[in-house]
């Protein structure tokens, strides 16, 4: 049974572990910055949210701001006039999963499930042609490698994160985000607490963050890029 058991590690190692050291630690088949220096991309996981995404979106056109708003696909099914809304105001639409799934244990089918066939659903819903998936927590699998490289997908991850799924007051917020701002960030925040490990209300400091966040990019000079602009 021993040899059973370190054949099934092994699998683990090179089908889970590795893929996740070659993305988060050493940061190839991913990007992690914009590509022109004063670019700074806003992005936001897990929504749509009936209640906490449209009032971040009332936020960001009050500041004038464009996100890109990394969609849970099955919310978004739900929700079509708050994805209508982030489209009508410029913002853009991209893919972070069909579920909230934890994708290094998912099989391949269920893998391809999360950014290829989510992607086509948001497709065929929306009317538009969504090219970059953030896995779920960042973390992916051997498969999700395969199917973005034969679907001419591309993975964006991040370089500022700063804790906001837990309740967080919205100083100290904005404190962890400009002591990491830079002028190719990409910043991750998220615009629900559905999500495992969210905390109930946390979106809420993420919200009153902004204006400020927003001030303080514009006061560097910064520009607001895509996550298409990212590759």
């Amino acid at each position: 049974m021993g040899w059973i058991v370190a054949a099934v590690i092994a699998v683990l190692v090179v089908y889970a572990g590795l893929p996740f050291v070659w993305t988060r630690i050493l940061g190839r088949s991913c990007i992690r910055r914009t590509r022109v220096p004063g670019c700074v991309a806003l992005t936001f996981d897990d929504g749509p949210h009936p209640e906490y995404t449209p009032r971040l979106l009332d936020v960001l056109k009050e500041g004038g701001a464009r996100a890109t708003f990394f969609v849970i696909a099955e919310h978004a099914l739900k929700y079509p006039d708050i994805v209508g809304r982030m489209l009508a105001e410029g913002h853009e639409v991209q893919v972070h999963g069909y579920r909230h799934w934890f994708v290094p244990l998912l099989p391949p089918h269920l893998t391809v499930r999360q950014c290829v066939q989510a992607r086509e659903v948001l497709a065929r819903r929306f009317g538009i042609e969504p090219r970059v998936y953030r896995p779920t927590w960042g973390a992916c699998n051997l498969a999700t490698l395969v199917a973005l490289r034969r679907s001419r997908m591309t993975m964006l991850l991040w370089s500022v994160m700063v804790g906001d799924w837990r309740k967080t007051p919205p100083d100290e917020l904005v404190r962890r985000i400009v002591a990491k701002l830079d002028a190719q960030s990409v910043l991750v925040l998220h615009d629900s607490d559905w999500s495992p490990g969210a905390e109930r209300g946390a979106p809420e400091s993420v919200i009153a963050a902004m204006p400020a966040v927003i001030e303080e990019i514009r006061r560097r000079g910064y520009t607001f890029v895509l996550a298409s602009e990212c590759e």
